[in-house]
């Protein structure tokens, strides 16, 4: 007669394959073996990650949804940092630039976001990751009341804030590497104003070429941001300074100007600051303003004569994509599948 052991008992003959059985789900208890449809429906509706993927979280938290995206968002970032170790050394020369301002539009923040291609820049989790960034950096914004000039932010400090997700700014970069697959970087980040500024601050941005992500906000090849200064007296004051600012962004984006005066270059100039080139190009007060009108300097009188109160650009700044960095020869197309494949 066959004897064996199981659990400490002697079990004779047939009886040992059940006895086996019984302990293997024993052993199995507290564990779903079995997928429930209407939880992997669901799941993959809050989170569209493979079906392999949704199947495992479900299984690995008896059907329970919340923990099942707990489990993803563990296993994303865990993923991500693997993938952004092994792709850390390619060069991401392409990405996006995104501005945020606050709704008092006293401050604002604007961001670069690197990544290798142009066609994840504009896919909407990479649009949406850059535009959380830019919103993280207007929390580094400066806490003067008197506070207007630019201010470049610690990348370390922006990387470790937290986003509205719950998740720090760098596992977010890197559970977004895990799922596009490309290496992104944050590469520099600055803000103007404050959010306790006086209503005397007037912020606004512009991103050109701009792609909305999924919840509608953009992120573009270049941006650029302008802070004007001015004696408030009416909210219909404050919403003529709120549209001069909007198209002065655009002004700076467009014309790309290095200062804000002529008395400005003029410093330059006696410097000995070599390419800072004409007034007319460099100069912000010096250009013909985008929209007509004359000079921006000459914008600004009349619409300081217009309010009854002095206008004046206070700071301004501009974001391209790229800039500065050297972008390596293009793979042929084998080898640029091959990479995307690591």
């Amino acid at each position: 007669m066959l004897v064996a052991s199981v659990s400490g008992q002697l079990v004779c003959g047939g009886s040992l394959f059940a006895a086996t059985r019984l302990g293997a789900r024993s052993m199995l208890r507290g564990y779903a073996t079995k997928v429930d449809i209407k939880a992997l429906k669901r799941l993959r509706e809050l989170n569209p990650v493979p079906i392999s993927k949704a199947k495992e979280a479900l299984l690995s938290t008896d059907n329970d949804i919340d923990q099942a995206m707990a489990w993803l968002e563990k296993d994303a970032i865990q993923s991500g940092a693997k993938k952004a170790e092994k792709v850390k050394n390619r060069v991401a020369s392409d990405g996006a630039i995104a501005v945020h301002v606050n709704e008092a539009l006293t401050a604002g923040a604007i961001i670069e976001l690197g990544c290798e291609t142009d066609f994840v820049a504009r896919n909407a989790t990479f649009v949406d990751l850059a535009t959380a960034i830019a919103r993280c950096g207007l929390e580094a914004a400066g806490h003067s009341a008197n506070q207007v000039a630019l201010a470049q932010v610690e990348l370390d400090k922006l990387s470790s804030r937290m986003t509205a997700s719950g998740q720090t700014v760098a596992d977010t970069v890197n559970e977004t590497i895990g799922r596009l697959g490309e290496n992104i970087v944050l590469r520099r980040a600055a803000t103007m104003g404050s959010p306790y500024a006086s209503d005397s601050i007037v912020v606004s941005g512009y991103v050109h070429g701009g792609v909305a992500g999924s919840h509608g906000a953009m992120a573009g090849k270049i941006g650029g941001l302008v802070a004007i200064k001015s004696a408030v007296r009416s909210d219909e004051h404050r919403r003529t300074l709120s549209q001069l600012a909007g198209r002065l962004a655009q002004q700076v984006v467009g014309y790309s100007p290095r200062f804000i005066t002529v008395g400005e270059w003029q410093a330059a100039s006696a410097a000995g600051i070599d390419g800072i080139g004409e007034p007319e190009v460099t100069v912000l007060e010096a250009q013909q303003f985008l929209f007509g009108g004359g000079t921006i300097a000459e914008v600004l009188a009349k619409v300081a004569k217009g309010v009854d109160a002095p206008v004046e650009v206070a700071s301004f700044v501009r974001f391209e994509r790229g800039e500065g960095i050297e972008k390596p020869a293009r793979p042929d197309f084998a080898e640029e599948v091959r990479q995307q494949l690591l």
